[in-house]
């Protein structure tokens, strides 16, 4: 193993010296990243330095090797690759990875819902610290740091330190850390524009509109700016990979069952579908429903009575932000300058998704029993059975409210201020810097759900009602109308539900939400000690942190009410004071094989109010055996808090997607034996689904071949997957939470040769080990857990009942601290910027990361499973960049590339589906039938000019050959809702940039 990961890192420097791989034009800062916006101390002082602030150390000084990777991003680095936001810049960094949140799943709900969010290294958004000038920027009560929030107007550049720093910067800095640097010293006005749009679709357009004033002088400076930036949706029906649940290569595949007709239950189980122009109340307009037709391959070759939910959803949902941001700085003395910074973000986020499905079957209010399975009374109007000859019956129905799409709304306000002082002094011959603040950061928002169902008026409107002499239908019986009431063609076709029903049903559900973070921090650094080698340095400081979030969900669905998913409020905080130092301590200095070398130590103490104490170490070595050369390394210990959405999350229903492993056909038990007996015999208090159990319980005539999931009651599934049929799942939070703890590692060098200049590389080793992991126990990971691994507690998580027909129901998902995660690979850079000619300059830039490890264990003396190249975790991402600048011109050229994966068979029994790999040993989990994903290439362009009356004009595309990523009929591993990982582009998108400066 060794020696192939000694090939393959081999391979990686070669071909990245060979321009194979790449990196988007970004100014790699491989020995320092700093903020320099620190005032110079005074000439009249004892030294006159210039204060750097560097990203992965609390101290501030000017000649001090960085022993961590730290890559800088310029404003136009930014610019030229052509995003719109940070965090659509962000998430194509080879150091991120796929993102937890996107925009292309509307069955996502909850606060953090339209955002961008950056994972660092694979361990999640949640463990990435992202700073603004150095200070956290806050986050959501689930501890996501939404980066669309901070406007691209007022960027300086930003610093992406790719390796565990908490001891440095405290909790959730596990992954690595983003510091935002904003713009100082600007003088004058500037406006910048942007607008896009996909072509040749012609939709999801962008914009973002920004202004920036500023005026800096010997006394101090002023910033301000203000933005505002809107995206438009996508509508699934525009891709062809959306478009259908399986893609366009299998459009009849995956549809649903319930479709836009109502239907009804017959007492042998079997539905009638109402015709197509059939009136609802003529039981002779009806048929029985007709099944797709599948193929001896698995495609469906007649769609029968079946649905396509897809082309009434969002593939991306439509964001917009406005953002005001001022900042200024004070100098009251020669050593002492106060400074303050404020913003304030309006975000708005609205996903689409179809219409509610409406059955008998999926009313079930656990907190409201009594409106459980409403049926269609046999006194109402609608009722086809309610008619001459007819025997009225309660019918059991089903159908899908195509009238009235599904909107998921999330408006939110964030407010962030900081304010505090900065000086300097002096103790005898050691200069020391200090800067004491408060900062505080504020989140509140409202998420507005429609599309559902009021349960006490959806009750009237299926019940009892009549013909009024005035030729309106009303609720009730004649003598006891129920006043406003509007009764339900619950059978009705598409069009059927009038305005005026769905107006007396229908109600907006809401949850309110918010978050503060706050709290003062004082900092000291300075010189302590001269040694032959240089100076020493020691920085430290205190701080404390006050936590706490709220989530409330509106009365009705507290109690139950509506349709929407009920959920329990969420409340709660914490606080946590902190103190830390660090050292840097040079050795050797202009030595033969030691130009320079020094060790950094940094430790910081950390105490929770909730959970107690913490302590975390982090220890960093620099060497410069050459003046060419430079070798790096830091190893530290990290944690991160749980959030107060982890510990006081309320208890809430949801329908998550899972795969019952009892499933003789799709399931687990056609191919693991040890699952096959545990399903068959029982286990862990579950019951028996051998065919004689199922004989027994009176369900042998349904599942003719032994146990099946069901899509619907008495509907079996037809393919792997499906969600809760007869009461949903629950899930909520852990009072009794511990932190997660790290360890990371981190070895590499840097090398600028003298006799090739304009060249740099760099090569980093990184290797991260996350404990405890705070994660829910997703429904799959509760079943494998009790049917494969026999794990009592997670058996007692579930119920199969003969009256649920034995699929699973009331299943908790819970939050716990669970074993471990790990990642380890290789960061490979390099950038030549090549002599002028006399046509132009020309720089070449790469970057390259490419995981060695990315493995879990869910539990101590449990199988370590490996998901390294498999769903969405790429063995390789790399970019590439060609630069050309030409006096006033320039262009830019970009690869963006993305290594195969694997992903889970969608189905290996059925030709028409790729499974290319059905014996495939995935270590941890055993035999699992796999395909292969290719890989994909995006390429991105620009041309830019800078105009003689100081405007900048950019011309650009992204995604030039309008690219389509790979189809995942598995799992795409990513938040998406369809065959397609979001993280590829959606096509080919042309934008125009203009920036004046006045």
């Amino acid at each position: 193993m060794k020696d192939q990961q000694r090939k393959v890192l081999c391979m990686l420097i070669c071909s990245s010296l060979a321009g194979t791989l790449g990196h988007a034009d970004v100014a790699m800062a491989q020995t320092t990243s700093a903020d320099t916006s620190q005032a110079t101390v005074p000439s009249g002082s004892q030294k006159s330095l210039q204060v750097i602030k560097v990203t992965g150390s609390l101290i501030r000084s000017v000649d001090i090797e960085q022993a961590q990777p730290v890559v800088t991003l310029s404003s136009a680095d930014i610019q030229r690759q052509g995003f719109a936001t940070l965090g659509q810049f962000l998430q194509n960094l080879t150091v991120a990875s796929s993102t937890d949140i996107s925009k292309s799943d509307p069955f996502e709900g909850g606060p953090d819902v339209g955002g961008s969010y950056v994972d660092l290294r694979g361990l999640g958004s949640s463990r990435t610290l992202v700073l603004i000038d150095g200070k956290r920027m806050g986050t959501s009560f689930m501890g996501m740091a939404n980066l669309d929030t901070i406007p691209v107007s007022i960027i300086d550049h930003v610093d992406v330190l790719a390796d565990g720093a908490s001891a440095v910067y405290g909790s959730d800095a596990i992954g690595g850390v983003i510091n935002v640097i904003t713009k100082k010293d600007f003088n004058g006005a500037q406006i910048d524009t942007y607008d896009g749009k996909f072509m040749p679709h012609g939709d999801g357009s962008q914009g973002q509109y920004g202004v920036t004033f500023g005026k800096s002088g010997s006394r101090g400076s002023i910033l301000f700016s203000a933005q505002y930036q809107k995206q438009d949706a996508i509508n699934a029906d525009r891709r062809s990979y959306s478009d259908y649940p399986l893609t366009e290569r299998f459009p009849l595949n995956g549809l649903s069952t319930m479709g836009g007709y109502g239907a009804f239950y017959n007492p042998d189980g079997t539905l009638s579908v109402l015709n197509a122009g059939g009136d609802p109340r003529n039981i002779n307009d009806y048929h029985t429903q007709v099944q797709p037709t599948v193929g001896a391959d698995g495609r469906v070759t007649s769609a029968g009575d079946t649905y396509n939910l897809s082309n009434q959803s969002t593939l991306q949902s439509a964001t917009s932000m406005k953002n005001l941001f001022l900042q200024g700085q004070y100098n009251i003395s020669d050593n002492l300058s106060a400074s303050f910074s404020a913003s304030v973000n309006q975000d708005s986020n609205t996903g689409m998704l179809g219409g509610l499905p409406l059955s008998t079957s999926s009313i079930v209010s656990t907190l409201q029993p009594q409106y459980n399975d409403p049926m269609l009374s046999a006194q109402s109007y609608y009722n086809p059975t309610n008619a001459d000859g007819q025997t009225p019956t309660d019918l059991s129905f089903q159908r899908y409210v195509v009238e009235l799409p599904r909107l998921n709304i999330n408006k939110s306000e964030n407010f962030r201020f900081s304010a505090g002082l900065d000086g300097y002094f002096h103790l005898g011959d050691h200069q020391f810097s200090w800067d004491a603040y408060y900062y505080e950061t504020r989140y509140i928002g409202t998420i507005t759900d429609t599309g559902n169902f009021y349960l006490p008026h959806l009750a009237n409107a299926l019940g009892p009602s009549f013909m009024a002499s005035n030729g309106t239908v009303e609720c009730g019986t004649p003598g006891n109308v129920i006043a406003g009431c509007v009764p339900l063609n619950a059978l009705a076709g598409p069009g059927g539900y009038t305005a005026a029903m769905l107006n007396y049903i229908a109600i907006d559900s809401y949850e309110r939400y918010g978050s503060t973070e706050k709290g003062p921090q004082v900092d000291v650094s300075g010189e302590v000690l001269e040694l032959p080698a240089g100076e020493v340095n020691l920085a430290m400081g205190a701080s404390h942190r006050s936590i706490s979030g709220y989530d409330t969900p509106d009365t009705n669905s507290m109690n139950g009410l509506t349709t929407n998913l009920a959920g329990q409020p969420t409340s709660g905080g914490y606080g946590v004071n902190e103190a830390y130092a660090e050292v840097n301590v040079p050795v050797l200095k202009d030595l033969p094989f030691a130009q320079s070398l020094s060790i950094d130590v940094a430790s910081r103490f950390s105490h929770y109010t909730n959970f107690g104490n913490t302590h975390n170490n982090q220890y960093k070595i620099s060497w410069k055996p050459i003046d060419d050369l430079l070798i790096r390394g830091s190893y530290g210990s990290g944690f991160r808090a749980p959030t107060v959405g982890d510990l006081y999350g309320g208890v809430s229903t949801t329908y998550p997607g899972y795969t019952d492993p009892c499933d003789v056909t799709y399931g687990l038990a056609r191919y693991n034996a040890t699952v096959a007996k545990n399903c068959a015999n029982g286990i862990g208090g579950q019951p028996a689904l051998s065919k004689d159990a199922l004989n027994a319980a009176g369900l042998g005539s349904l599942y003719t071949n032994g146990f099946m999931q069901e899509q619907s009651p008495n509907v079996l599934v037809n393919a792997p997957g499906g969600a809760p049929v007869y009461e949903p799942f629950t899930a909520g939070g852990n009072s009794k939470l511990r932190p997660e703890t790290s360890k990371s590692t981190q070895i590499g060098f840097v090398y600028s040769p003298s006799y090739l200049p304009g060249v740099n590389a760099s090569v980093d080793w990184f290797n991260y080990k996350v404990r405890h992991v705070i994660s829910y126990v997703s429904a799959n990971e509760v079943l494998y857990n009790c049917y494969a691994l026999s794990i009592a507690a997670d058996c007692a998580l579930f119920q199969r009942t003969a009256a649920d027909q034995y699929q699973v129901s009331s299943l908790f998902m819970g939050e716990e601290n669970q074993g471990y995660m790990g990642a380890a690979g290789y960061d490979v850079n390099v950038s030549y910027a090549l002599p002028k000619f006399s046509f132009g300059e020309f720089k070449l830039t790469s970057q390259s990361t490419y995981y060695t490890r990315n493995d879990n264990q869910q539990y101590a003396n449990t199988p370590v499973t490996s998901g390294n190249g498999i769903g969405s975790s790429w063995r390789l991402r790399s970019n590439f960049t060609i630069n050309w600048d030409y006096r006033n011109f320039g262009a830019q050229w970009t690869l963006r590339y993305y290594s195969p994966l694997k992903d889970s068979c969608y189905n290996q029994q059925y030709s028409a589906f790729p499974c290319t790999l059905p014996n495939y040993y995935q270590p941890g989990v055993g035999v699992t039938p796999m395909t292969q994903i290719a890989s994909v290439t995006f390429s991105d362009a620009q041309v830019h000019w800078k105009a003689p009356w100081g405007g900048i004009i950019a011309l650009g595309m992204n995604n030039v050959f309008n690219r389509k990523g790979p189809y995942f009929y598995g799992s795409s591993g990513s938040d998406s809702a369809y065959s397609y990982n979001a993280s590829y582009d959606y096509g080919r998108f042309v934008y125009l940039r203009y920036s004046q400066k006045f």
